[in-house]
């Protein structure tokens, strides 16, 4: 299922200001990947953070708020939206700006439901909804009803998410939920020779949506890269703020560790030596978007160098992978940008390492425990040497930890 509402700025700064109860409790329920704000949102509350008193501190709680949610692009097909509803509007406002008329063609363009507090800043126009957002009128007012948690009186955790119901054999088949990795699908290939009969599929939301789907009992495991600048510490802190205190128990368990760095064109030709030459004005970058692991890194190590990020051409342009951007700097978009070493080989570009991070995997505690895991896991304990080669080969892995036990939360 796709996006269904879309959060436009001032519900986002309502949420991030008041923090209102009701209205979380009544958000929660949803699924992975359908809540949304657009880039356009994305980008207003960067700025009014830069622009705030305490900058540091509003970018990292605004880092926090995009996390579980996914930042649209503002394409050219919403572009098309744009004008085709353009004269409509104007006919029909009272008064609406532009920022609002922008949302309303994003809103169009995903057929989602806009929630505001300012509703009347949206003209009535055909197919657009938008209601207030109240917590009672919220659930009502979707076109269907959204995934409700599995009850206590189930025999078993509801680990299938709904794309993958239909599988031929779901007793067989491991679900993995979370941010992608190459290094995962070489797992999945390496389980499914040693055991025929069993399949680990995973579906790509990013690392925050997979604790989520952990959460919801959607999910066995998730892969996540999550990287807390508060602690200094990669996953534990996030897995206790949004797991534990939901009753949700996991085993946290290392996989794989990969360097992250700064992709550039082929030979340097800008010279480029480290994130202080991000400020030249001759550098042009592409970041992640809001809310991604990496841009997590990435802006914890800016401020660490007391870098400022406002500075630097080309940080409010992002793509939503790593393959994307190396595609940017391929094609002579940007001069650079941060990834993994492996999305730097792929396109045969220069690669500037900078820091390692951890990949790991969080089981669902009663996952963990399940004989259907077993293969799986005794192939993390004891990964078969083939695997191990597959995985180093992709360029900047290291494969010495895999399958260590980290934690139990």
């Amino acid at each position: 299922m796709g996006i269904r509402l879309l959060l436009d700025t001032s519900f986002c700064l309502y949420l991030i200001r008041e923090k209102p109860s009701a209205l979380l409790t009544a958000l929660a329920p949803f699924q992975p990947g359908e809540l949304a704000v657009s880039s356009i949102t994305a980008a207003a509350l960067e700025a009014r953070a830069q622009n705030s008193r305490h900058p540091k501190q509003n970018q990292r709680a605004l880092q926090q708020f995009l996390l579980p949610l996914t930042v649209a692009d503002f394409d050219a097909k919403t572009a098309q939206v744009l004008g085709q509803i353009a004269a409509p509007w104007e006919r029909a406002s009272a008064g609406a700006d532009t920022h609002s008329l922008l949302l309303a063609a994003h809103a169009l363009r995903l057929d989602a439901t806009i929630l505001s507090r300012h509703p009347e800043m949206y003209p009535a126009l055909p197919g657009l909804r938008c209601n207030r957002g109240e917590a009672e009128a919220l659930l009502a007012a979707l076109p269907s009803q959204p995934f409700t948690e599995p009850s206590t009186e189930q025999a078993a955790p509801r680990f299938l998410p709904a794309a993958l119901e239909s599988a031929e054999n779901p007793a067989h088949t491991i679900v993995a939920v979370g941010s992608h990795d190459l290094s995962l699908d070489l797992l999945a290939d390496a389980l499914h020779r040693a055991h025929p009969g069993v399949n680990l599929v995973s579906a790509h939301v990013g690392s925050m949506n997979g604790l989520l789907a952990l959460r919801r009992g959607q999910a066995h495991l998730a892969g996540v890269h999550l990287f807390d600048p508060e602690s200094g510490e990669f996953n534990t802190a996030h897995i206790r703020r949004l797991l534990v205190p939901h009753g949700c128990r996991v085993v946290l368990v290392e996989f794989v560790k990969r360097t992250q760095g700064l992709f550039v064109a082929r030979d340097n030709p800008k010279g480029i030596q480290g994130l202080a030459d991000l400020l030249r004005p001759d550098v042009v970058m592409v970041n992640r978007q809001p809310g991604a692991g990496t841009r997590l890194l990435l802006d914890a190590e800016l401020e660490r160098l007391g870098l400022d990020a406002s500075q630097i051409r080309g940080y409010e342009r992002w793509e939503t992978s790593h393959l994307q951007v190396a595609g940017a700097v391929e094609r002579g978009e940007a001069d650079c940008g941060l990834g993994i070493q492996a999305a730097a080989d792929s396109f045969h570009l220069g690669f500037l390492p900078l820091f390692q991070e951890r990949y790991d995997l969080v089981f669902a505690r009663d996952a963990y425990d399940n004989p259907q895991l077993r293969p799986l896991l005794e192939m993390l304990r004891q990964p078969p040497q083939a695997l191990l080669e597959g995985i180093r080969n992709l360029g900047g892995y290291e494969t010495g930890q895999m399958g260590r036990v980290l934690a139990e939360l």
